[in-house]
C-alpha cells in the first residue's frame, strides 16, 4: 500500500530540465524572486517581507530565520528543496510571520533535493507564538529544542503567527543527537489567531506534528509514516486537532522506542506536575491505522501526565500490531480524570482495548460505528487511502471448497462454523475474528478438512469475542476433529462423537493424518458451555494426527480446559495459557504425541468454578471407563512451567496422571505463591497412572501441601529434584502478554 508522492513527483520532474543558477538573498526588501524556472538558494534571515515567487525552485541550503517583525509570503504551487542536514529548516521566530498559502490544486511543497531522500533528510518547519505554555508561572517562557536561543510562549492566548495551509513537508526530521531532533511541523507556543489546516506531512522522522503549548487550532491534517508519534501534545497545549488522519503503512519500521498515534503529555516530559495550565485539548474525527507488518504501534492513543483530552469519533483501523488502543497511564503522572476518549476499534491485531489502571473517573468509550476522519477533505494530498472502515461478514457455517478469508474485512463467528470433509479454510497473518457471545459460536474442523490458521510473530492471528468486556466462556472455541488413533476397545478401529456435537465423529487409524497448521495463534475468552457437561475448550484436539502443525499458541482467559487432546498423535510447541478455568494442559482417549514447551498460569486475582482444576490432567482413556481398551495415552512433556500465583484459588494438583495414562514429563518447573495441594499425584479411584510414568519436576512454589502421594504406582518415578528451567519464557514475546 506504498503511496505515491503524486503532486511532489510530478514537480520534480518539471524541475528536473531546469538550470540550476543561485541568487543571494541580500536585497533590501528580503525579496527572494529570481527568474522564472530558475533555483534559487534560500537561508540566512529574512528582514521586512521576503516573497517567494511560484514560477522558481527554492534550494533551502541553510537555516532560514523569520524573525519578529519580518513576514515570509509563499505563494500557492511553491516548491522548496532542502539541502541534507540538521541545520536545513526554516524557524518563525516570535512576533515574525509566515503566510504559506497554497491551494488544493497548488500546494506548497517543502521537500528534500534529492529523490531518492528518506525520512530525516532534513529538519523542517518550526513556528514560536507568544500564546501560554505550562510552567511554574503565567507567561512561562520555553526554549526551542533545536536552538536554545530562540524563546517560545507567553500569556497571548489569540497570537498570530500567520497562515499555513494546503502545505506539504516531506522527509523532514533531521537529528542531531537522539534527545534534539525536529518534527514535520513544530507549533511552539503558537497562538489561536494563527490559521493552519490542510496539512500533509510524510516519511518523516521523530513526530509528524508537535504542539508544544499554544492555542492553535489544526484542520484536516494527513500525517504518513513518521518514524514516532502521528499527533503529540505536550506543554499545556489548549487547542483543538479536527479531521486527522495518522497512517504506517505495511513497509513501515520506526526507530523510536514507543511510537503511538497519540501521545498527549500536560507538562513538558512530565516534569511540571505543579505546573499551569496543564495540556486541556480536543481531537475530532481522527483515524489511526496500522498496516506494517513488522512495526508494532505502542499505543494508538496515549494520554498521561496530567492532560485532560476529549477525543470524539476516533477510528482506530489496520493489520498491524497495536499493544494498547488507550492507555491513560503513566510512572509519572496518569492523564487527567475528566479525560473523555471515544473510539471504534476495527483493527485486527490489537493486544489490549484499554488499561485497567486508568485513572478513575476518566471515560474510555470502546463503541462501534465512529467514522473517523473524513478523507474526501483530504484528498487534495493525491494519497491513496485504505478503506476507512473494514467491512464485516460472518463466517459461512460449511466451507466444503477451499476459503481464504480477506485481510479487510472483520469476520465474525455467529453460528458454528463446520469446515467439512475437503474444505479448506485459510487465515492470513494478522486478522482478528470476532466470535458471537454464546455456546453455538465456534469453528470445527471435520475430519478430511484443514485448516490454515499460519500467523507470524510480528502478525499472529486472534480469536476473541466481539465485546470489549468479554469473560471466560463468551464464545465456544476452536475443535479439529482428525482420523489418527484413539483408545477404544482392542481390534477395531476406534471412533468418538465430539463432546459438543454428537454427530460429528472422529478418529480413525491414521496417525499421520494432517488436519492442517496452527501457529502464533491467540485464543481468547473461549468455553462457552451447554451445561456442566458438554462444554468447549480453547482449542480441542480430538484425534489429530502428527501431520498437522500446531505450534505457538496462546490461549487466555478461557472457561473449562486451555487446551485437551482426545487421542491422537499431533505433536504441540510452544503453547502459553493463562487463566483458564479448569486445566491448563489436559490428555486423555489414547494421545501419544508430545507437547514442548508449555506455560500454565493462573494470575493475582483468578478464581476457578471447577471443583478439581490443575496444571495437567492426564487419563490413558475416555473419564476412566476403558480399563481394557487400547492404545492407553503415552505421551511426553518437555519444559513445562506450572505457576499459581492466585491468592484464592487453590490448584488440586500441579501434574495429576491417572486412568492407566503414562507420561514421561521432563524438566518440569512448579512457581507461585498461590495454594497447590499436590505437586505431582499418580492416583485416582478408577486406575492409577501407568507404572511406566516418569515426572521431573523442581518445585519452587511456596504454598504446597505435599510434594507428591505416597500411593502412588509401584515402578513409577516422580523426581522432586533442583534445577529444573521449565519453559522459557522469551518465546512468548509474541502474544504481548507479559510473563
Amino acid at each position: 500500500m506504498r503511496k505515491l508522492f503524486m503532486s511532489a513527483m510530478a514537480m520534480f520532474a518539471m524541475i528536473g530540465a531546469m538550470s540550476l543558477t543561485s541568487c543571494s538573498d541580500d536585497d533590501d526588501n528580503g525579496g527572494g524572486g529570481g527568474q522564472s524556472g530558475a533555483t534559487v538558494e534560500i537561508g540566512g534571515t529574512v528582514t521586512g517581507i521576503m516573497k517567494l515567487d511560484a514560477g522558481t525552485t527554492y534550494h533551502l541550503t541553510s537555516t532560514l530565520i523569520v524573525p519578529d517583525g519580518a513576514t515570509l509570503e509563499i505563494p500557492a504551487g511553491t516548491t522548496i528543496k532542502a539541502a541534507q542536514g540538521f541545520d536545513k529548516y526554516i524557524l518563525v521566530a516570535q512576533g515574525g510571520k509566515i503566510n504559506a498559502r497554497g491551494t488544493a490544486d497548488k500546494p506548497i511543497i517543502f521537500t528534500a533535493d534529492a529523490d531518492n531522500a528518506t525520512s530525516g533528510y532534513w529538519g523542517g518547519l518550526i513556528i514560536n507564538g507568544k500564546a501560554p505554555l505550562s510552567g511554574a508561572s503565567a507567561g512561562t517562557v520555553g526554549a526551542t529544542e533545536i536552538d536554545n536561543n530562540q524563546p517560545y510562549g507567553g500569556t497571548d492566548a489569540s497570537d498570530n503567527s500567520g497562515v499555513i495551509e494546503y502545505v506539504e513537508l516531506l522527509y523532514t526530521g533531521a537529528r542531531s543527537s537522539a534527545d534534539i531532533e525536529h518534527n514535520g511541523l513544530t507549533l511552539n507556543g503558537v497562538g489561536n489567531g494563527t490559521t493552519i489546516n490542510n496539512i500533509y506531512i510524510a516519511e518523516g522522522a521523530d513526530d509528524a506534528i508537535e504542539f508544544f503549548g499554544g492555542t492553535v487550532n489544526v484542520t484536516n491534517l494527513l500525517a504518513v509514516n513518521c518514524d514516532d508519534d502521528c499527533f503529540d501534545f505536550t506543554q499545556g497545549y489548549s487547542g483543538t486537532l479536527s479531521n486527522c488522519y495518522g497512517i504506517w503503512e505495511e513497509g513501515f519500521t520506526s526507530t523510536e522506542e514507543d511510537p503511538r498515534g497519540v501521545e498527549a503529555d500536560g507538562n513538558l516530559d512530565g516534569n511540571g506536575h505543579e505546573h499551569t495550565p496543564q495540556a486541556n485539548f480536543t481531537i475530532n474525527n481522527m483515524t489511526i491505522a496500522n498496516y506494517s507488518a513488522t512495526q508494532s504501534m505502542q499505543d494508538a492513543i496515549k494520554v498521561r501526565r496530567l492532560a485532560k483530552a476529549s477525543i470524539n469519533n476516533a477510528l482506530v483501523i489496520g493489520s498491524g500490531r497495536i499493544e494498547n488502543l488507550v492507555d491513560l497511564t503513566d510512572s509519572k503522572d496518569p492523564a487527567d480524570a475528566g479525560t473523555v476518549v471515544n473510539v471504534t476499534n476495527n483493527a485486527t491485531n490489537v493486544d489490549e482495548l484499554t488499561n485497567s489502571g486508568n485513572p478513575a473517573g476518566a471515560d474510555v468509550n470502546i463503541v462501534a460505528g465512529n467514522t473517523g476522519a473524513d478523507i474526501n477533505a483530504l484528498s487534495w494530498t493525491g494519497y491513496q487511502f485504505p478503506e476507512s472502515a473494514m467491512a464485516e461478514e460472518d463466517l459461512p457455517t460449511e466451507i466444503t471448497g477451499e476459503v481464504t478469508l480477506s485481510s479487510d474485512v472483520q469476520y465474525y463467528i455467529n453460528g458454528s462454523v463446520h469446515v467439512k470433509d475437503g474444505g479448506v479454510l485459510r487465515i492470513p497473518a494478522g486478522m482478528t475474528i470476532k466470535a458471537r457471545n454464546g455456546f453455538a459460536n465456534f469453528i470445527l474442523v471435520e475430519r478430511g478438512g484443514k485448516i490454515f490458521a499460519e500467523g507470524t510473530a510480528e502478525a499472529p492471528i486472534t480469536f476473541t469475542a466481539d465485546a470489549a468486556d468479554a469473560e471466560a466462556g463468551y464464545w465456544g472455541g476452536i475443535i479439529i476433529n482428525g482420523k489418527a488413533v484413539i483408545s477404544g476397545p482392542a481390534g477395531s478401529v476406534n471412533e468418538g462423537a465430539t463432546e459438543i456435537d454428537n454427530n460429528v465423529m472422529y478418529g480413525g487409524n491414521d496417525n499421520g493424518d494432517n488436519s492442517g497448521v496452527l501457529t502464533y495463534v491467540r485464543i481468547l475468552y473461549s468455553g462457552a458451555r451447554s451445561n456442566a457437561d458438554i462444554e468447549h475448550n480453547g482449542l480441542t484436539l480430538n484425534g489429530v494426527g502428527n501431520g498437522t502443525k500446531i505450534e505457538n499458541i496462546y490461549i487466555a482467559e478461557g472457561a473449562d480446559d486451555a487446551i485437551e487432546f482426545f487421542g491422537g498423535s499431533v505433536n504441540v510447541t510452544n503453547l502459553l495459557a493463562v487463566n483458564c478455568d479448569d486445566d491448563c494442559f489436559d490428555f486423555t482417549q489414547g494421545y501419544c504425541g508430545t507437547l514442548t514447551n508449555c506455560y500454565g498460569r493462573w494470575e493475582a486475582g483468578f478464581t476457578s468454578s471447577e471443583e478439581d482444576p490443575r496444571g495437567v490432567e492426564a487419563d490413558g482413556n475416555l473419564d476412566g471407563n476403558g480399563h481394557e481398551h487400547t492404545p492407553q495415552a503415552n505421551f511426553t512433556i518437555k519444559n513445562m512451567t506450572i505457576e499459581n500465583l492466585s491468592t484464592t484459588q487453590a490448584m488440586q494438583d500441579a501434574i495429576k496422571v491417572r486412568r492407566l495414562a503414562k507420561a514421561d514429563i521432563q524438566n518440569a518447573l512448579v512457581l507461585g505463591s498461590g495454594e497447590i495441594e499436590d505437586i505431582v499425584d499418580l492416583t485416582d479411584s478408577k486406575d492409577d497412572a501407568d507404572a511406566g510414568t516418569v515426572v521431573n519436576v523442581t518445585k519452587s512454589a511456596t504454598n504446597v501441601g505435599r510434594d507428591t502421594n505416597p500411593d502412588n504406582p509401584a515402578g513409577a518415578t516422580v523426581n522432586i529434584t533442583s534445577g529444573n528451567t521449565g519453559c522459557q519464557t522469551d518465546i512468548f514475546g509474541w502474544t504481548g502478554y507479559s510473563l
